[in-house]
């Protein structure tokens, strides 16, 4: 358009001027090395048109030729992209319906010529995967790497996860760490943290991230609880096996202040110590916690002890009991006065406990203490109260009674 409009300027101005100097063409003298050309001015001028407008011929010509090059070009590398276009929907729908040998092979014709060859490449390695090819799922990812070497995360999150699935968990847990030390807290990379260290046991790198998972708002409150609680046992089971009462002790002594007394760790700590014959230690522990927060799960372990002496965990849940009298704790004062062997106190607890929440439990082991007296009749109330609760504890006739009072305890808890 501008070269257009600069030929109609000189055309229009050659029109305005040629008239008044038609009379006055001038001289024009050309030199170049031993040629010369003379000419008049009003030539000279229509010649610099002529061979601008002849320049614009040429440059058009070139145009349209190497332009129909370029066009053919065009139409090959479009032709090509829509065939990859169609091998990758084909794969993808293979891939979506389980039929992992059509979509392998379509996603991997899709790749040639396609910009999402990254894209073909990760999905092409899942459907390797689902046939049992190991070694094909690692070459496309490997693929994958070469043909986008920015997509690092994407690359190693697919490997790691798919690796998982695969039951191949060390791996995993490799990937996983080598992820962490280059991409961090990435939302992605820590769920996949969460089912890995959760596979193999890395209890303590699994709580880890569990908070990170809830710092961004990315795990409900009660699943993050619930794996803590198991991640917390399976700890206590490792230490356990490996250190011994002593190693527990020490991996409490660790915890914050305020994890320290949950009675969903401090339970879990004190089954595993009592399991190790840890009783003192467990006990000490459970005073702690109980005085922090009366939790029936707490009372609930206490009646797991084998003490030589119950006198100071007696003392200390009577006192508890004056402030704040609850089923579980007058159950559990009940329980703790039968290994003492104090029956008559026993008794008067376990009759609190049932005044305020009857339990089949309380009510079988009264029932035993009716029958030590020789009291048939009430042993047998005792039982057919404790089967109205819900018992599997049979009911027995008036000449006799069950010989198994522990078994029955079990069974009613």
């Amino acid at each position: 358009m501008i070269r257009l409009a600069i030929i109609i300027a000189i055309l229009a101005a050659g029109l305005i001027i040629g008239p008044n100097i038609s009379g006055q063409q001038g001289y024009a003298l050309l030199a170049v090395g031993n040629y010369t050309i003379e000419t008049t001015a009003t030539v000279f001028l229509v010649g610099i048109v002529l061979f601008y407008m002849l320049l614009l011929f040429i440059e058009w010509l070139l145009g349209r030729i190497f332009g129909l090059g370029h066009k053919t070009r065009s139409w090959f590398v479009g032709r090509r992209r829509r065939k990859a276009l169609n091998y990758t929907q084909s794969g993808m729908q293979a891939l979506v319906a389980e039929d992992y040998a059509v979509a392998e092979k379509m996603l991997l014709k899709g790749a040639k010529g396609n910009d999402l060859a990254l894209l073909n490449y990760l999905n092409a390695a899942t459907a390797a995967q689902a046939l049992g090819h190991d070694t094909k799922r690692d070459d496309y990812l490997r693929l994958a790497q070469q043909h986008n070497p920015g997509a690092g995360l994407a690359v190693g999150l697919t490997q790691t996860r798919l690796q998982y699935q695969e039951g191949q968990f060390e791996l995993a847990l490799a990937g996983v760490q080598q992820l962490n030390q280059e991409y961090g807290s990435h939302p992605a990379l820590l769920k996949l943290q969460k089912d890995v260290y959760l596979a193999t046991g890395q209890w303590p790198e699994l709580m880890t991230t569990l908070d990170a998972l809830a710092s961004q708002g990315l795990i409900e409150a009660s699943e993050q609880q619930a794996l803590k609680q198991q991640a917390y046992a399976g700890w206590f089971d490792n230490v356990a096996n490996t250190e011994g009462s002593a190693g527990l002790i020490n991996l409490w002594q660790g915890l914050s202040r305020k994890e320290k007394y949950q009675a969903d760790i401090l339970v879990p700590l004190c089954e595993r110590l009592i399991a190790l014959k840890a009783h003192q230690e467990a006990q000490q522990l459970l005073l702690e916690g109980i005085n922090k927060e009366s939790d029936p799960r707490l009372l609930a372990c206490m009646t797991q002890l084998q003490l030589s002496d119950y006198h100071p965990l007696l003392t200390n849940l009577e006192k508890k009991a004056k402030k704040q009298s609850s089923a579980q704790l007058h159950s559990a004062l009940g329980q703790l006065y039968l290994k003492d062997d104090k029956p008559k106190q026993a008794e008067q607890h376990l009759q609190q406990a049932i005044s305020l929440q009857p339990t089949p439990a309380d009510y079988i082991l009264l029932a035993g203490l009716a029958e030590q007296r020789e009291e048939v009749s009430q042993a047998n109330d005792y039982y057919r109260r404790s089967l109205a609760l819900g018992t599997a504890v049979a009911v027995v006739s008036e000449k006799q009674v069950p010989e198994d009072k522990v078994t029955a305890v079990a069974a009613a808890h």
